[in-house]
């Protein structure tokens, strides 16, 4: 008896010769409907490459629950990072995965460790961001115990029992913005840092401060203002700090609600005239237009796509090895904006930014990117 051949599995289906070579080719899309269809013909008649139609769909992929517990949705870079992340979940070649991204709308790490729990209880992997705290350590502990791998996010953990980090070398950003405000100051000054919390911007704020304290002593560095991510907050304490520090050169907002910051900065005028260096996190609407306005000078932020897509990878991976050990991967390298390389990075990554009464140039060509100094 012949060998079936694609013009049997064509027949079978009800569709062209063409439309199976095409869901067989993957070279052209195919409706999702129709490649199932292929995809059962070609299993009914017994076709030899039924296998490859059924990888093409994914049905051989293991089926997997991703869980992400990040900060306030009402932050634009964890909101936007959700939506990224559910792309990456949905686009993994690893598993066909199903993600569930959720946002904690308070500081306390208690909180975190509750819904870290809730939400590890749901799904096969879990990753969170969160500062290091023993309540959060004792749920890293229960989840693994349970046979939930837990990925740090953003922000590193200690606990022994993570399954790994996947972020930026956050030492390595506060060096990186030091470098900056220390050679781009006209004179030494004062310079004030703005913290989210102490916890969660503790290893950039102490490069921060080292760097300070061995290349750069001329320089006085003020106590950390914690702003709790509140914009209101923030942008109150940027207005005193600008008022009541003459002789301020300088800011590094390390986290905490920089459109607050931003918000103070173009409100007073004097702040132009001091020729203050504003050194930011994350590229977001708000820091965009920081930048064009000459309010901020260089942002470092996450590329979120190569973040999500490495996390899921390796959430994935976690999944469905049997490997004991936590996951290790380099530090993800940082992007750093300046108005000059502004609109160098993807027209995928403009996500929320465009609205009306700020200058918009869609087809300006991309100029250079730096990454990870």
């Amino acid at each position: 008896m012949p060998r079936p051949t694609i013009a049997d599995v064509a027949k079978a289906a009800n569709v062209s010769v063409s439309t199976v070579d095409r869901v067989l080719s993957g070279r052209h899309s195919v409706r999702e409907a129709t490649a199932e269809r292929v995809q059962r013909a070609a299993e009914a008649v017994g076709f030899h490459l039924a296998g490859t139609i059924r990888h093409r769909l994914g049905q051989d992929r293991p089926a997997r629950t991703l869980g992400f517990l990040l900060q306030q949705r009402q932050n634009e870079f964890y909101e936007t990072l959700g939506q990224v992340l559910q792309e990456a979940t949905d686009a993994s070649t690893t598993i066909r995965g199903q993600a569930v991204v959720r946002f904690r709308d308070y500081q306390e790490e208690e909180v975190a460790a509750e819904c870290l729990l809730q939400l590890g209880r749901e799904c096969n992997a879990v990753a969170v961001v969160a500062a290091d705290h023993p309540k959060v350590t004792q749920a890293i502990d229960t989840l693994h115990e349970e046979g939930v791998p837990v990925f740090a996010l953003i922000s590193e953990l200690t606990a022994a029992n993570s399954a790994g980090y996947v972020g930026l070398d956050n030492w390595q950003v506060g060096g990186t913005a030091a470098w900056f405000l220390s050679n781009m100051c006209r004179t030494p000054g004062k310079i004030g840092i703005c913290v989210g919390s102490l916890c969660f911007q503790r290893a950039s704020e102490m490069r921060f401060r080292s760097y300070f304290r061995e290349r750069a002593p001329e320089f006085q560095l003020l106590d950390s203002t914690v702003t709790l991510d509140d914009e209101r907050y923030a942008y109150e304490c940027t207005r005193d700090l600008l008022r009541q520090t003459p002789d301020l050169v300088g800011i590094y907002v390390a986290g905490g609600s920089i459109t607050g910051v931003i918000r103070a900065l173009r409100e007073l005028p004097s702040a132009a005239s001091r020729n203050l260096v504003v050194i930011g996190r994350e590229l977001i609407p708000d820091t965009m237009r920081g930048l064009i306005e000459g309010l901020i000078n260089v942002v470092l932020s996450h590329p979120k796509k190569l973040l999500a897509e490495t996390l899921v990878e390796a959430m994935a991976q976690s999944t469905i090895s049997n490997q004991g050990g936590s996951y290790v991967h380099p530090p993800i390298p940082f992007d750093i904006y300046a108005p000059e390389n502004l609109w160098a990075f993807r027209l995928s990554d403009l996500r929320g930014m465009y609205e009306p009464g700020w200058p918009w140039r869609p087809n300006i060509a991309r100029s250079r990117k730096l990454s990870g100094v």
